[in-house]
């Protein structure tokens, strides 16, 4: 069976195992070297000490100078016996032994040839050479008489074979060890393996592999931007068509807090409320959006939040076309009621032969419409929101309201980051929203519906004011804005002032709302020209 058939588990289980013994030999023979160098070394120092003890002693003076081995002999022994070293030898200053463990060797030459330091420098010195007893470690010193003269040498040593000996059983039980962590390291790498399938839902890692590539594939060809985050709310996943459409760079944003790439995004906020939001209008990086989003859960655990997102500009001209229609629809079917009733009147007239009354109708007619088109060409300088303005005004006579544009009216060119297409949906809901509070009431005569747009200062500003119903004190501003709350029994309603408040807060702006029963209510938008 090749390596690339076996299961993961049994692949990890391989890797671990090998690679486990490969350390665990590397360790051992570090350890084994290690330990002999540290044992070789307090070996050095401890026979280093003694040396310097025995030299010290005026018996050992004394042997020397007078070249009596029997002076020392037994004593010599019986400490080398007490501390376990393999020699003690006692030269003189032409290195023939006075002491050592062996009498036959007492008056031969010293061997190691390592006594050149001590005898012609008067140095002490721990040294490794192979004597008449084999290879060891020894400590050497001069031995001194009254005078200060350098009159012999004394070495300690302790074989390097014993040393092995001491090692070589603590490998032993090191090497016994690492079988038994061998042994834990399988059951450690199959729990491992075992809780790793789990978390990519029992997948092999090369067909989770190939799912994600799927994946990374299919999201870069989706037109729409998609992006996701996770519970700590940092940037997990972009595709391309998000960062083309928000004008960042992935490799750059990855993994950074999503409030640090997307400053102007609330995705976040999935997070704590745990709710799902579905084609909502947004701002982000200054360009207008419809987006999606979603949480991601996992055994019943928000993990992150994913959102879907499409320009609205690549509607926007759809958009216009239908919002156009639509108001020329309005216009067209209320002056055709209009007209009706004042063909039926001319009609009328003319059958009873009040012709100067017909002359006077046409004229006031066309005198009125002719004041109407030509105040909103010199105030309103874009073409949608003076057309609905216009068909709003036709729609108030049609529903017997009357609908005024305060002569102080003026907007210019709008600024670059706001639409003409949500200016005409907020002037549009805030009027429907008067007309209907007007009717509500059903107070003849209906007083005047009074719409004020202005572009002087740092904001465009747009107030509707009627002298309707009036809204509940029950109902608070965050609540009207809510979608599908409404003061109107109809099913479906409560639209209007959730659109209204969804665009408010997209360009930073402002909403008020001053409202008394009976009374009328008068909402104010506020909409900065620049974004800070």
């Amino acid at each position: 069976m090749s390596w690339r058939n076996l299961s993961f588990r049994r692949r990890l289980l391989s890797v671990m195992t090998i690679s486990g013994i490969g350390k665990l030999l590397i360790l051992s023979f570090c350890a084994f070297l290690y330990i002999k160098h540290w044992e070789s070394q307090d070996s050095g120092e401890k026979a280093l000490g003694i040396a310097r003890f025995i030299s010290q002693s005026p018996l050992v003076i004394k042997a020397v100078e007078q070249n009596a081995p029997r002076l020392i002999e037994n004593k010599i022994e019986r400490l080398r016996s007490s501390i376990g070293a393999a020699f003690i030898v006692v030269g003189n200053i032409d290195g023939i032994r006075i002491a050592h463990p062996i009498k036959e060797r007492i008056g031969k030459p010293m061997q190691g040839g390592d006594n050149q330091q001590a005898l012609q420098f008067g140095q002490s010195y721990v040294s490794y050479a192979k004597g008449s007893l084999g290879k060891s470690v020894r400590g050497k010193t001069p031995i001194f008489d009254l005078d200060g003269n350098i009159i012999g040498v004394v070495s300690v040593g302790y074989l390097l074979t014993s040393i092995d000996t001491k090692v070589s059983h603590f490998l032993g039980f090191f090497l016994g060890m690492a079988v038994l962590v061998i042994f834990a390291n399988a059951i450690i790498a199959n729990f491992i393996a075992r809780r790793f399938q789990q978390s990519i839902f029992g997948f092999e890692p090369e067909a989770f592999g190939r799912l994600y590539k799927e994946q990374q594939v299919t999201l870069s060809t989706l037109r729409e931007g998609v992006l996701s985050i996770d519970a700590d709310g940092k940037l997990r996943s972009i595709n391309n068509s998000a960062c083309e459409i928000l004008g960042i760079d992935a490799n750059i944003a990855i993994n950074k807090p999503f409030v640090q790439v997307l400053p102007d995004s609330d995705l976040t906020k999935l997070l704590v409320t745990h709710k799902s939001e579905h084609d909502i209008e947004l701002l982000l990086n200054g360009q207008a959006v419809i987006a999606n989003r979603e949480l991601i859960q996992m055994d019943g655990k928000v993990i992150g939040a994913v959102s879907s997102f499409r320009r609205k500009d690549e509607i926007s001209e759809l958009t216009s076309q239908l919002s156009q229609v639509k108001q020329y629809a309005d216009l067209l079917r209320s002056q055709t009621h209009e007209h009706r009733n004042k063909l039926n009147t001319i009609s009328g007239l003319i059958q009873l032969g009040k012709i100067e009354e017909v002359q006077q109708i046409i004229g006031q007619e066309s005198l009125r419409y002719q004041k109407l088109i030509e105040f909103l060409r010199e105030s309103i300088s874009e073409p949608m929101i003076a057309g609905v303005l216009l068909g709003k005004s036709e729609r108030a006579r049609e529903l017997g309201l009357t609908l005024d544009i305060e002569e102080g009216t003026q907007l210019d060119t709008l600024p670059e980051h706001i639409r003409a297409e949500d200016i005409v949906t907020i002037i549009g809901n805030l009027i429907d929203n008067a007309f209907d509070a007007t009717l509500t009431k059903q107070e003849l005569p209906y007083s005047p519906v009074i719409v004020s747009i202005t572009d002087i200062g740092q904001e465009v500003i747009i107030e509707v004011e009627d002298k309707g119903c009036g809204l509940p004190d029950s109902l608070t501003l965050e609540q009207l804005t809510q979608k599908g709350v409404s003061t109107k029994s109809e099913h479906g309603r409560g639209v209007g002032l959730h659109l209204i408040h969804q665009l408010v807060e997209q360009y930073r702006g402002e909403l008020t709302v001053s409202s008394e029963i009976e009374a009328g209510t008068v909402m104010t938008i506020y909409l900065p020209k620049k974004l800070s």
